[in-house]
């Protein structure tokens, strides 16, 4: 019994349990259900959430709201709300936030939204106030994390918070903010800030626990440039590592373009948690500068080529070294080379420098010294300086000028006192001495010292001097607080050449400077003598100049200057400038006479408002250009970005010049000139001109006298003038750092002017025995005007030029036409346009061409102009028609003639033309290509029928070639055939190249432009130095007839002339005397024979005469062979007869015995001369034995002309008679030997001149 009661006892106990444990559950679940229906109900509704408010209010006495919405469950706003503690206080204006609780259900709280908006923090520090238990982070966040749940913080935004602490004052433009917190670890994946100055952005994760692990990069931008003309610096940061020890690289731009990039050592890890008691600060950073110019104004001539900065150490002992290339750019194209060290220390408030030290190629600078700013700021530097060659580092310094081993060394200290306890700065004090300064000037030593200190009241130079050679410059000054000045400066340089070897001569020069610097007193005197640069020379220069209560006055005094002008010198005999005035009202007057100016010139002005304004009052320019006199006062201002001149205008008689321009912002210019009635005859040759006038009874200057000895440094060739006017107006406005945009406007004109033209007279106008004047030819044109435009960088050019000869009855010639032209050239150099042509009459052409007759015609035509500048495309199309003119000096008259002349580029033009002459005509082809390049070149094509080419009484001839020609930069080459059908020509002198020197002579010199022989002319070409080739073939017709000197002769034959470059023509053929007959001594030969055989030398062809003559029944002649320059002659007869005997029958128609007369004897002893026959000596002494002389000769000396026949007889044994006769030349002369004895003889001579010679004979 009892053992089943103890079974079912055991048995009801889990029941029981499990019965308890299922009513505890339901009750845990009501009251969960209960619980969370009653948090439902104060958190999801708009009163519970109130309530809930109400009892935090409560709980926080100081917590205040003015309004709340929303509720806890999904977002609350609040609006004013504010917290105080004491005189802080804390107050937003709005507050949202969003949230969605359902989040939780993940394991995450994400606050969605989060919008705070004017914040106002008004903080003050408690002095009194206990320390608190040092902060140790780690205990802090230890029990905090990890949390159970993630929590991520979205689209957070804080705009407009001030947040004042003490003092300090800091405004916050707006704030943004995602970020997310997992476990430990803090992930803020964006952040925003805008705050003046600066705007930044950052992604970071920290890890919450030490040394709290870090990472991320942040992005900012300063909100203006700190330097002028650079962008507003902006960097990008990247840090890894953690809060004691971080890895850095930054990125800087806008300002500079560096890179930093190392180690921050900051131990914030440490301090947070109360292992330390600071901040342990150490950086190990290195900073590169790539190639770039300095940043800001006046620093463009600096560049970086590269720099490196390393920072090591801590904020109390920070050690940086830097290595650095700079260029400094000097002048243009002149750039200083340079390497920069530094090597110092930063401890606290002093930087102690060890080094900093320019190096150039050849020098150095260095400094060594400390600044210190703990109390006040003190700087103590000492530098050094050592340069050898420092003239390498002076721009423009003059080669005769030679800078060498610059020495110097110095100490420059600063201080300046704290300020005081009122803010009032402290006193300061400034000090430069340098006690050593050496330098050899053109190897003279320059030694100097200077030195100036500042106390903070005064000013004191008391050690400034320099000295080279004999030359000295000493100053001494000070300045006192109350602005009194006292100053003594001396120039002595007695040596020039010691400064500037090119320059000599001696200076000295005093000012002393007294008063005080609103008033100062000043005397100067200068004084310089026996000064000459170069070709340059002033004997004496005085220049004096004080200053007395604000009235200041200069003059300076010259005289007897050379001036070297071209290749003459030329003398300024005197010069005056004279400067009276204040600064705000003054008067400059200047004075100069020379030998090619005399100028007069008064101006007054003031300086005001940074620069000078004024009026030139009067001016005059009195030169060979004319006497220019200024007609009215003209109003100037200067300015450092102004200048203006109101219209400035002179005169010279009718002639009138003004100029008028504006320069503002200091580069806009807008100007204007305008000439009136300029004379032309200032271009005019003045004999020409005055020749002229007198053959035309006209005076060139009768309306402007003032103008009549007015002339150009260019003028016109001789024999032409010009009379008229010339009219030019010209304006320009725009930026004159861009010339090519300036709008420019130019316009000339001139009308009704007269152009004429001296030459010699036409044959037809000689009158013999009278004194031929020479013929004037009168042209008038109505109107010639150029003008040109430039605007929106395009030039615009456009000229018209008009002849018009209205009055039949003048005696100008009739120049009736126009030629027009408009071109337009763009920005880049591009041609488009046009020149017309047209003119009716070409009677003008007789002016330009005096060989030339009764000219008749039209000229015409059009040329397009396309292409660049550098590479014009130039199509033409122009007509010369129905012309006919007259060339006296060859007795032709050419008729209709037609040229025309036509391309569509510049790459090929074609010129084709036709002429009539007599009964004959010709035409011509011919192709220009590239005309315009050094590859030119053309080809030609002539023919033509019985052309004639002269019709005079002495020659008359025509030809009809079939010709063809090329040429280029290479050469010449010609071919084809010449057919001379006609000529007769009757010789009556030869001109005097056709007698040649012997074949023997060479020619030692020549005076320059001398005429020489034809013999002479070796290696030279037809042409030049131009390279001629061809082969043409020369055929005489049937009527080639010559005569003159005896020869009658018709001509036939061919020859062939092959001509090679650069060397002598080649002839071959042969030309045949057809028909002729030579008369000699009034004798006439026939030609049974004659013939020219060419056989490469064209001026000394193989000869075949033979000419004889029959008399009653004998037969005798000459037979001529051999070449030009080498004739050999016989005789021959039939019968035979002697020698002496066929001439004298040749001659004189009868033998030797038979001659009777001198005349005859002469007549055959100048045929022996002029025929060359080889049997001459053995004829003359067959003549002396026949006339019974003791001497009978034929003289010759060189040429053939001076040859002279002597006749001698001894009248008694002592006693000798010579007389001598030329044979081509109307001179004789009778002589006279006496023989006293064997060593006296007296001789006397009679002719052209009179002599007596004594002669006495010593024998050894």
């Amino acid at each position: 019994m009892t053992t089943s009661q103890d079974t079912s006892t055991h048995e009801q106990s889990p029941r029981r349990a499990l019965r308890w444990l299922l009513t505890g559950l339901a009750g845990i679940s009501l009251l969960v259900l209960i619980t969370l229906s009653a948090i439902s109900a104060a958190l999801g509704t708009h009163s519970g959430s109130q309530w809930l408010l109400a009892q935090a209010t409560g709980l926080v006495p100081d917590f205040r709201y003015e309004n709340a919405e929303g509720t806890f469950l999904r977002g609350i706003d609040l609006y004013g709300v504010s917290y105080r503690s004491g005189d802080n206080l804390v107050r937003v204006e709005q507050l949202h936030s969003r949230w969605n609780p359902m989040t939780l259900m993940d394991g995450e709280f994400h606050l969605q939204s989060l919008r705070i908006a004017g914040v106002q923090v008004d903080w003050h520090s408690d002095p009194d106030a206990p320390a608190g238990p040092p902060l140790v982070l780690d205990d802090v966040l230890e029990p905090i994390l990890p949390l159970p749940i993630s929590v991520r913080l979205s689209n957070a935004r804080l705009d407009g918070a001030t947040i004042n602490y003490d003092d300090f004052s800091y405004t916050i433009s707006s704030l943004g903010l995602n970020v997310s917190l997992q476990g430990h670890t803090l992930n803020i994946q964006q952040l925003s800030l805008d705050a003046e100055p600066v705007t930044l952005t950052a992604e970071l994760e920290v890890e919450l626990q030490s040394p709290y692990a870090l990472n991320g990069t942040v992005d900012w931008q300063l909100d203006n440039s700190l330097l002028e003309g650079t962008a507003a610096p902006n960097g990008h940061l990247s840090v890894d590592g953690d809060l004691d020890r971080l890895q850095i690289e930054h990125e800087l731009s806008g300002l500079t373009d560096a890179e930093s990039r190392g180690e921050v050592q900051l131990g914030l890890a440490r301090l947070l948690n109360a292992r330390s008691d600071s901040l342990d600060l150490q950086v190990d950073l290195e900073h590169t500068l790539g190639t770039q110019t300095l940043p800001g104004p006046g620093m463009e001539a600096f560049t970086v080529q590269a720099l490196t900065l390393r920072t090591q150490g801590t904020p109390d002992d920070l050690g940086l070294f830097a290595a650095a290339r700079l260029d400094i750019e000097l002048a243009e194209d002149f750039v200083l080379e340079t390497d920069l060290n530094l090597r110092a220390a930063l401890r606290g408030s002093q930087l102690q420098i060890d080094e900093l030290a320019m190096r150039t190629a050849s020098g150095l600078l260095a400094l060594v010294g400390d600044v210190n700013w703990s109390d006040g700021i003190a700087v103590d530097l000492n530098y050094e300086l050592d340069e050898p060659a420092p003239g390498n580092y002076i721009p423009g310094l003059p080669e005769s000028m030679v800078i060498q081993d610059l020495r110097s060394n110095g100490q420059v200290t600063f201080t300046q006192a704290a300020a005081s306890a009122s803010g009032e700065a402290g006193q300061m004090a400034l000090a430069f001495n340098s006690d050593d300064l050496r330098a050899t000037v053109n190897d003279y030593p320059l030694t100097g010292s200077a030195g100036f200190d500042y106390d903070g009241a005064n000013w004191t130079v008391d050690s400034f001097a320099l000295q080279t050679g004999e030359n000295q410059l000493t100053l001494t000054a000070s300045l006192n607080a109350d602005n009194q000045i006292n100053a003594d400066a001396t120039i002595d340089a007695p040596t020039l050449s010691v400064l500037y070897p090119d320059l000599e001569g001696r200076l000295r020069a005093d000012a002393i400077v007294t008063g005080t610097l609103n008033e100062p007193a000043i005397d100067l005197d200068l004084i310089a003598n026996n000064i000459v640069f170069g070709e340059f020379s002033i004997p004496e220069l005085n220049m004096t100049g004080q200053n007395r209560g604000g009235m200041n006055e200069i003059e300076l005094t010259t005289g007897n200057i050379q001036v070297p002008v071209g290749e003459n010198t030329e003398t300024i005999s005197d010069v005056l400038l004279r400067l009276r005035g204040q600064p705000d009202a003054h008067n400059l007057l200047l004075r100069m006479n020379s030998s090619l100016v005399n100028l007069r010139l008064n101006a007054d002005g003031s300086l005001a408002n940074g620069g000078w304004q004024g009026r030139l009052l009067s001016s005059e320019i009195d030169s060979d250009y004319g006497l220019w006199q200024q007609t009215q006062a003209a109003e100037l201002a200067l300015a450092a970005d102004q200048v203006t001149l109101n219209p400035l205008c002179w005169s010279m008689g009718d002639t009138r010049v003004c100029i008028e321009a504006g320069l503002s912002e200091g580069s806009q210019l807008d100007a204007r000139i305008d000439l009136q009635n300029y004379p032309l005859t200032a271009l005019n040759h003045v004999q020409s001109e005055q020749n002229i006038a007198n053959l035309t009874d006209s005076d060139f200057h009768a309306d402007n006298n003032a103008t009549a000895d007015v002339r150009l440094p260019f003028t016109l060739p001789p024999d032409m003038a010009l009379q008229g006017y010339l009219s030019l107006q010209a304006t320009a406005a725009g930026d004159i750092s861009d010339l090519n945009g300036l709008d420019i406007s130019v316009q000339t004109l001139s009308e009704n002017g007269n152009l004429y033209l001296q030459s010699e007279p036409s044959a037809d106008d000689i009158v013999e025995g009278e004194l031929p004047e020479p013929a004037i030819t009168h042209f008038v044109w109505s109107n010639i005007s150029l003008d040109a435009t430039q605007q929106a960088r395009e030039w615009q050019l456009s000229s018209q030029l008009r002849f018009v000869q209205n009055d039949p009855d003048s005696t100008a010639a009739a120049m009736r036409g126009s030629a027009d032209a408009n071109i337009r050239m763009t920005e880049s150099r591009g041609l488009n346009g046009n020149v017309r042509l047209d003119f009716d009459d070409l009677g003008w052409v007789e002016a330009l061409a005096p060989q030339l007759a009764n000219v008749t015609g039209t000229l015409e035509g059009r040329l397009n102009v396309d292409g660049t500048l550098e590479q014009p495309i130039i199509g033409s199309d122009i007509l010369l028609s129905g012309a006919d003119f007259q060339l006296p000096a060859l007795g032709l008259n050419m008729q209709s003639v037609e040229i025309s002349l036509s391309s569509d580029n510049s790459e090929r033009f074609v010129l084709n033309g036709y002429a009539e002459s007599g009964s004959g005509s010709m035409e011509f082809n011919s192709e220009i290509l590239q005309p315009l390049s050094e590859e030119r070149r053309m080809t030609l094509q002539l023919a033509g029928s019985d052309f004639v080419v002269a019709d005079l009484p002495e020659l008359s001839a025509a030809i009809s070639p079939d010709l063809r020609a090329t040429a280029s930069m290479e050469g010449i080459d010609v071919n084809g055939r010449l057919l001379i059908p006609t000529v007769d020509a009757r010789i009556t002198t030869l001109p005097e190249s056709a007698v040649d020197v012997s074949s023997d002579t060479v020619i030692v010199a020549t005076e320059e432009d001398s005429d020489v022989r034809n013999a002479a002319q070796v290696n030279r070409g037809i042409l030049s130095d131009i390279p001629l080739s061809g082969n043409i073939q020369l055929i005489l017709g049937d009527s080639v007839n010559i005569s003159g000197f005896g020869l009658n002769a018709r001509l036939t034959g061919q020859l062939d002339i092959d001509q090679r470059p650069s060397a002598t023509p080649l002839t071959y053929g042969e030309l045949e005397v057809a028909d002729g007959s030579f008369e000699i001594y009034g004798r006439t030969l026939n030609i049974e024979r004659g013939k020219l055989l060419f056989m490469g030398s064209y001026d000394n062809p193989a000869i075949d005469i033979r000419a004889v003559r029959t008399v009653e029944n004998m037969r005798v002649g000459v037979q001529m062979n051999g070449t030009i320059r080498n004739i050999r002659s016989s005789l021959f007869s039939t019968p035979a007869l002697p020698d002496g005997d066929i001439l004298a029958v040749m001659i004189t128609g009868r033998p030797i015995a038979e001659i009777g007369s001198e005349q005859e004897g002469n007549a055959l002893v100048g045929a022996v001369t002029s025929l060359g026959i080889n049997q001459g000596q053995g004829i003359t002494n067959q003549i002396q034995s026949q006339l019974g002389l003791d001497t009978f000769a034929i003289n010759s000396r060189g040429d053939v002309n001076d040859s002279s026949l002597m006749l001698g007889k001894y009248i008694t044994p002592r006693i000798f008679i010579r007389y001598a006769v030329g044979l081509f030349e109307t001179e004789n002369s009778l002589e006279i030997d006496y023989t006293v004895n064997d060593r006296v003889k007296l001789q006397a001579t009679s002719g052209q001149s009179q002599s007596i010679d004594l002669t006495y004979t010593v024998e050894q």
